[in-house]
């Protein structure tokens, strides 16, 4: 059996890395209403990010949280992990709220005690108690603190998206859900800027899950592989908001639960408990917020 599921899943992996297509997560009913306004898709967004309590979150200035990573058989021997040796370990993340800046510390295993951070889109790397900084540019680091910090934040930062369209309706694991599409500079795909299909279940305003194309790993994916769906469970957190307590990765779009590639729990969630200036261990950098620097 266990021959069988490798070479299943060797087969499937060949036919993805033998596509060479943009992933288009532009539904029917969207690719049916090219151009349609916005406000609909954008009033949704608003009402789940209220709902789920994001507005209180924006209030803080810092937050941090324990995660521990969980990866599924043989992808953990695959060059996708941006935090090597999480594997059933615990970190501790920190961020500033809004922005991209961040850090993370390894509390078990081989690595614990250190801390890898990014200030202004500068890597960094130093020890829990220490003083001393030593500036990098290690690129799965620089990926995995901007893009789960992200996603941690994402149902407030997506009203940031320049394109919003209503995206119709779907039935999915017995609920309803409203789709919204959100993405940068084109509706159609491209290879400058990330799409995501948000999933807002109807009955709770929650997003349960979310369909996004990633163009800009660490690694460089085939454009099959520049699909995933990441999907979220919540818990009330101290705030009031309702946060991620568990998110799963899936390759393309939703599968069922034990399909995932990897997943992580958060627990935890501490605001405004540490001074933000331990984000900022760097002199002179320029800030850059919720932004990105230009590249000239």
């Amino acid at each position: 059996m266990r021959i069988l599921s490798r070479l299943l899943f060797t087969i499937t992996l060949l036919f993805v890395l033998q596509s060479c297509k943009s992933v288009d997560l532009r539904s029917e009913y969207l690719l049916e209403r090219p151009n349609q306004a916005e406000s609909t898709g954008r009033e949704l967004l608003q009402a789940s990010m209220e709902k789920m309590g994001y507005d209180k979150l924006a209030e803080t200035q810092v937050y941090e949280v324990t995660a521990q990573f969980k990866w599924k058989g043989v992808w953990l021997t695959m060059p996708m992990n941006a935090f090597p040796g999480n594997n059933k370990k615990d970190l501790q993340f920190r961020f500033a709220t809004n922005t991209f800046d961040g850090q993370l510390e390894y509390l078990e295993g081989r690595k614990k005690g250190v801390i890898q951070g990014m200030q202004s889109w500068q890597g960094y790397k130093t020890k829990a108690g220490s003083d001393v900084i030593k500036e990098h540019e290690h690129d799965r680091y620089l990926w995995g603190l901007a893009t789960y910090h992200y996603i941690l934040e994402s149902p407030k930062r997506m009203l940031d998206a320049t394109i919003i369209r209503y995206a119709g309706e779907k039935e999915l694991d017995g609920n309803a859900y409203d789709l919204v599409y959100a993405t940068w500079g084109s509706e159609a795909p491209n290879n400058d800027y990330d799409r995501w299909l948000i999933y807002i279940n109807k009955e709770t305003g929650f997003i349960d899950l979310t369909e996004v194309t990633i163009n800009d790993f660490f690694i460089t994916m085939p454009k099959g592989m520049q699909h995933g769906t990441v999907r979220f469970e919540r818990e009330k957190t101290s705030l009031g908001a309702y946060l991620p307590s568990k998110v799963q990765i899936q390759l393309l779009g939703p599968k069922k639960e034990e399909n995932y590639v990897y997943y992580f729990t958060l627990k935890e969630y501490k605001f405004d408990t540490f001074d933000k200036q331990l984000l900022y261990p760097i002199a002179g950098l320029p800030e850059y917020g919720n932004s990105k620097p230009e590249i000239e």
